[in-house]
């Protein structure tokens, strides 16, 4: 089962401007590591809601990419903390299954 990387490879047209949300389809599924993430594109502005195992309390990242700017749980982050969301959103894009994944845009599910 491909991943969201290995299909990213097929792309010949990046779309700068892309809003919707990446997440897992049900809540049984998450990446190999037990974490769970969900990525919401807005242009340059990601959003990333994530739990590192069950039972975690869920951390949300404010991403501006055209700024360079993190806000972690609406607090201002450094640049550990942007570190931390490349790393997050790298390791769903490496390991989360196209399968297990659904895409929602404005208007519907894709």
């Amino acid at each position: 089962m491909p991943t969201i990387k290995q299909n990213l490879a097929f792309v010949s047209r990046t779309d700068r401007e892309f809003v919707g949300t990446v997440a897992f389809k049900n809540e049984k599924l998450c990446l190999p590591n037990g974490s769970k993430l969900a990525l919401g594109i807005d242009g340059s502005r990601w959003v990333i809601v994530f739990q590192q195992a069950p039972n975690e309390p869920f951390i949300v990242y404010e991403y501006s990419a055209d700024k360079q700017t993190v806000l972690v749980d609406k607090n201002v982050g450094g640049p550990e903390d942007i570190k931390r969301v490349r790393q997050l959103v790298a390791y769903f894009f490496d390991h989360a299954q196209i399968d297990d994944v659904v895409t929602i845009v404005p208007g519907g599910i894709d």
